[in-house]
Formats: C-alpha cells, structure tokens, sequence
C-alpha cells in the first residue's frame, strides 16, 4: 500500500502518528484527538506550512499509527515514544548538565544516602535536583547529623561477620553491621532523613527539641546534647538553601525563553517554600515553534524523567493542551497538581528571575553560536583553498570500527559549511567482508553511500564537496577508487593520526602532506575527532548487544524475549548476574523455574 493510499485509511480517532524516512528511521512522532485530518494535513498543499514542516513532509517515507481512547492517553504514549526514539524533527530536550540528585536507597534493608546525577525507577527515594554546591555540604552534613552508614556491605548477610569500621568508632555511623541498631530504628532515622530532605525540616526540628528537652529533664544530658547539635546542623542546612519563600509550599517556576533556534528552559524548585536547586536545560528543534507548543513538549519531557513532582508548577506561558499535561501531572503525582500562571506575590516575582536568566543565557548561547558558526565558516573557506578548490560546503568523513573482525561497522559524519550536521550521519553494518579488513570494509560503504545515491534515494541525495577517510593513503586511495568508478570528480583526502592518536596532517591519495592554517587544521582535526567517535559509538552499541545475546542465550529456557525483558528490568548483564531468584522473578515473563535457571547459571 502507497502513501497515498495508506491516508486513506486512516481513523477519526485519538492517538499517535509516526513518520518515517525511506531508511525506517523514525523523524516525527505526534499526537491528535483525530488522526484522519491531522496526518492528512501534513500533504495537503497548503502555503501555511513552516519551513521546517514541509522539509520534513518532504523526507517522510511511510507512517505508523497507534490508536488510543483519549487524547490524554495519546499524549502519554507520545511522550514515551519522543523519550526512547528522540526523532529529529520533534522538540527534544537537549543533553545538558545532569544537576545532582540526593538518593536514598530503598531496595535494601539498611539504605544509604549517596550523591546521584541519574533518576532511576529502582525504588530508591531521590531528592533535588540541587545546584553542585548545596547538595555536597547537605549530603556530608546529613551522614555526620543522622550517622546513616556509607559502606556497600550487604544486608542481613553481613550482620556480625566483621567488626564495625572507623565511622563507627568515631561516631559517624549506627554500625548496623554490628546488631548494635535494629532495622525498625534505623528506619526511624531515614524517615527523619526525608521530612528534612522533602522540606519538613520544621517540624522535624520541633520534634527533636521537644525530645531533647525531655532527656534533659531526664538527666540524660549528653543524649540531649547530641540532639542539641542534630538540630543546629539542619538549621545550618536550611539556611543555605532559603533564598526565597513561596508560601512554604512545593513548587516548582518554569521560564521558557525561544531563541531563534534554540530555547532556554529554568526550572527553579522549591520544596517547603525554600529554594532547592535550579535546572538549566536547552530545547532544540524549536524553528518555527510558538512558545505553547515549546513548553507542552518541554513539560512532558521532563516531568516524564522526574521521580518527584510538586502540587503547584509555575510557568511564564501554559501550553497548548494545558488541560491534558495538568491531567498526567496529577496523575503522576497521585493528586492534583495545578499548572498556572503566577500574576501576583513572591510566585510572579521568581518567574521574573527565571526569566531574566533565561533571557540571559539564550543571549550568550547566540552570541557564541553565531561567533563559532563564522569562525567554522572561515575555516571551510581556507581548507578550500588549501586543497585548490573554490569552496566546500558539505564534507563527509569516513570510518571503520571493528574489534578483531567482529560486528564491523562503517560511518559517515557530515559537516556543512564547518558545522557537524547530524540529520545527515549514517551508519553502516558491514555486510560482504569478513575479519579484518578495513580497505574492503571501507570499498562496501563508499558503494553502497553512491548506490543509493544513483538510485535517487532521498536520504543519500547531495554529493560532497570533498570526502576525508579517517587514515592514510591507503584508506584515500581506496575512496578515490570507488569515486572514479561511479564516474564523479570529488576531492579525497586522508587525515592522518600521530603516535598520540591525535590529527597530525591531511594527506593526498599521492602522499603529499597539505600545508594548512591554523583554522583549517582545527577543523580537520575536529571532523577526524568526530567521525572516529560515533564510529566507536555505533560499534560499541552493536557489540553491546552481541554480547547480552551471547551471555544469556546460554541459558535453557532463556529466548529473545526474556532476554529483552531482563535487560529493560536490569539495564545491564551485571545486574543480572548479581540479582537474587526473588529479584528476578519481579521481571515480567519470568517464573520461578526460569530465575532459579539464570540464578544457577551464574554460580556455576
């Protein structure tokens, strides 16, 4: 069935659309309460269509739909397909700094507080995010305050087997590895661990003075005198962290600030009115965006990642389907979380320094981009010169990964103009050489790139303006070769490593050495540094899953699914390895029989 004909059949109902290139990737995903007139206008001619809609109608090959009841449902499903997938043409969150997490392990008996950049769905309670500052000062400050223990001994097993360690002799720890603290009242210290970590500190501390009052009327005094110490510690706490008051509530102030290609997103988070931490956070794809549409996709990105969600979020600007992120933010929560925009008080207030900050930092990231956009640039313009041509565009650079002969890839990385274009990289799975061979790995991808070209594939459609092989001669003669064959004059050229792995200079297919400036050296450099990574990158991904294939298919009664399904529990064979027949038994599909099969297998 043809485009044309699959649009057709499309139903007047809610749910999510996926387009497609005509490599199968995936380049849009989207949601609609009625998939018939919203996938069908996308081809409709119409004059209205954003320069980024019709380049990307233009690219679409084919398309998936997922019906779903409600359009709320459809919104869930869209955010979870835009998280794993991250298609270039939807607004995604850009990979920024990941700002720190306060994490309390709750999967063992005994929990922990540690430093985390990362929220896992584990169990475990995570608490911020902090700025980098905070969060080391609080973190020390709680262990010493509450004495939770920091070592990786496991419980009960560990109980008695070995005498407590330093902490505990210099009273920086309960040593729950001696018996000397039972799990009950351990537990009574991490609960007090979380009022104070969820903004309770209050209460918390008018409860420890009340009982540091009644054991000095006990005579206990230098009990009291511990508590007495506790309190001033987390006053000491909140202190840093009370910048402003919103009310004494849990809320978090959003600022959406759109650059003409880019948004800045501050997230400033208070917990117990005082402020917590601030987030920074870069949205790309947002050409021809409203400020609506860019804050309903930015909301439902990083609320879907958030193990915690406040009962009040402050914006500059609701979103488009305000009414349906409102309905997934309660429901994440487990009660009503209200969506608004402050007009009034210390909420309006905070939203102007959100905002001021966002307007700030989209200023300096165009001031650079437009600085580093002109420097690459000219950079171009001089390797153009050096090699004798009259300008360069687009340059694609070549690589192959292989490890002893294994799961061998080839990849393309595109510069345009002086800048990495990455809708344009490529990879390739080599599939006519064996073992090592890196001059016929390297042949199979430059035919296949230009094959595809020939054969008016839209996703192989411009040809280069040079091409560079990440090696000597031999791997630029071999691209020239293929070059000729397929009847195109293009200039290659090989860029060449120094003992030290780092660029030493750019070689002809004759072994001339090319004299370059300064700035076309730079850049020679960063397209070699480049393409070597994602061709590491892909081989790695690919060997990754060789490898969880090769360890657990040994396992009777272990097939593809169950092997899939134990790595999405586990994310990784270590885990697995080290989990006990009851933790394996949590993964779907697996029964008692087949955890007691890949607990053996590990301990053989």
């Amino acid at each position: 069935m043809n485009l044309h004909e699959k649009l057709k059949t499309l139903p007047e109902e809610a749910g999510v659309y996926i387009m497609k290139d005509s490599g199968g990737n995936i380049i849009y995903i989207g949601k609609s309460k009625c998939l018939k007139n919203r996938v069908r206008s996308y081809f409709t001619k119409n004059s209205s269509h954003t320069p980024k809609v019709t380049s990307m109608v233009q690219a679409i090959y084919d398309f998936e739909y997922i019906i779903t009841d409600t359009e709320w449902e459809a919104l869930v499903l869209e955010c979870n397909l835009i998280k794993k997938h991250k298609p270039y043409y939807n607004i995604l969150l850009k990979d920024s700094k990941q700002y720190p997490y306060i994490r309390l392990t709750a999967e063992e008996p005994y929990p922990r507080l540690m430093l985390s950049r990362k929220v896992e769905k584990n169990g475990s309670k995570y608490f911020g995010p902090y700025s980098g500052g905070i969060v080391r000062d609080t973190l020390d400050t709680l262990r010493k305050t509450f004495k939770i223990r920091t070592c990786t001994r496991v419980f009960p097993r560990d109980i008695g087997k070995s005498r407590p360690c330093l902490n505990y002799h210099i009273g920086l720890c309960m040593a729950p590895c001696s018996g000397k603290i039972s799990q009950e009242e351990y537990h009574c210290v991490t609960e007090e661990i979380m009022d104070f970590l969820e903004g309770r500190e209050t209460a918390l501390t008018d409860r420890l003075t009340e009982k540091m009052y009644a054991l000095s009327d006990s005579m206990r005094f230098e009990a009291a005198a511990d508590i007495r110490d506790k309190i001033n510690h987390l006053k000491a706490i909140a202190e840093k962290q009370k910048i402003t008051d919103t009310g004494g509530k849990d809320r978090d102030i959003v600022a959406i600030v759109a650059g003409p290609r880019i948004a800045n997103a501050q997230v400033f988070s208070f917990r117990g009115g005082k402020l917590q931490g601030r987030e920074e956070l870069w949205i790309e794809g947002v050409s021809y965006e409203n400020e609506a549409q860019i804050a309903s996709n930015f909301l439902a990105q990083f609320y879907y990642s958030c193990e915690y969600i406040p009962k009040e979020i402050f914006i500059n600007i609701l979103p488009d389907d305000s009414e349906n992120i409102e309905r997934w933010l309660s429901q994440r929560h487990g009660s009503k979380v209200a969506l608004r925009v402050p007009e009034r008080g210390t909420g309006r207030e905070t939203m102007e320094m959100a905002v001021k900050n966002g307007l700030k930092a989209v200023k300096d990231y165009h001031e650079s981009a437009n600085g580093d956009r002109t420097r690459n640039t000219a950079a171009a313009q001089e390797l153009a010169a050096a090699i004798g041509v009259n300008n360069i565009n687009r340059i694609e650079a070549y690589d192959i990964s292989t490890t002893a002969g294994e799961n061998s890839v080839g990849s393309m990385a595109v510069f345009q103009n002086g800048e990495l274009d990455k809708s344009e990289y490529r990879h390739f799975k080599i599939k006519t050489v064996s073992g090592v061979n890196d001059y016929g790995s390297l042949n199979e991808v430059l035919m296949r790139r230009f094959n595809r070209w020939k054969n008016d594939d839209g996703s192989f459609a411009h040809l280069p303006d040079l091409i560079l092989a990440d090696g000597g001669v031999a791997q630029a003669g071999v691209i020239a070769a293929v070059v000729k064959d397929v009847g195109v004059s293009l200039p290659v050229y090989g860029m060449v490593k120094d003992a030290h792995h780092k660029t030493r200079a750019l070689i002809s297919t004759d072994g001339e050495v090319i004299p370059l400036s300064d700035e076309a050296f730079r850049l020679v450099a960063m397209i070699q540094e480049e393409v070597h990574r994602i061709a590491i990158g892909y081989h790695r991904k690919l060997r990754g899953k060789a490898l969880v294939h090769s360890v657990l298919e040994d396992i009777p009664g272990i097939g593809p699914k169950r092997r899939g399904s134990l790595i999405k529990h586990f994310k990784s064979i270590k885990a697995v390895e080290s989990a006990t027949v009851d933790q394996l038994m949590e993964v779907d599909g697996i029964n008692k029989s087949a955890a007691e099969a890949i607990y053996r297998h590990f301990r053989k």
